[in-house]
């Protein structure tokens, strides 16, 4: 094979030459273009600046959950673990779980018993042996409705 060999390469492309397009558009046009582009822009900067808000939102959200689940986990683990053997105390997880997990999940803040149901839960919660300081914040959550009919 001879590298020498000039025929097998091809000639160079042929030179084209382009005018750009005149800037034919009026002075308005040029105006509206320019002010869309920011618009874009500004609605962009806005879309982000949303989506941050919205990530920290979900993450404070998801950490304050997460802290109120850990403060009432053991409470609920023991009264279920009692549960199973006294029919009082299951009744009493039955009412004090979806409250309490209504609370985790931020969707209330407290709730209201009336004075007989109030009494029954902390008195049946004093009753066994459990994490104390979760009873005492539970108190804070649920309180009784001292005007009861």
């Amino acid at each position: 094979m001879d590298i020498n060999n000039e025929d097998n390469i091809r000639p160079p492309d042929e030179v084209v030459r382009e005018q750009l397009l005149e800037d034919t558009r009026s002075e308005y046009e040029k105006e509206i273009e320019e002010a869309i582009y920011l618009s874009c822009q500004d609605i962009r900067e806005k879309q982000d600046l949303s989506e941050k808000y919205e990530k920290q939102l979900i993450k404070d959200y998801n950490e304050e959950s997460n802290k109120r689940r850990q403060t009432f986990e053991k409470l609920l683990f023991d009264l279920n673990k009692v549960g199973k053997i006294d029919k009082e105390i299951r009744e009493i997880y039955d009412i004090i779980e979806p409250i309490v997990e209504s609370y985790c999940s931020q969707y209330i803040h407290n709730y209201e018993f009336d004075v007989e149901t109030y009494e029954k839960i902390f008195k049946s919660l004093g009753k066994i042996r459990t994490d104390k300081s979760a009873v005492e914040f539970l108190k804070t959550i649920i309180s009784k409705d001292e005007v009861s009919v």
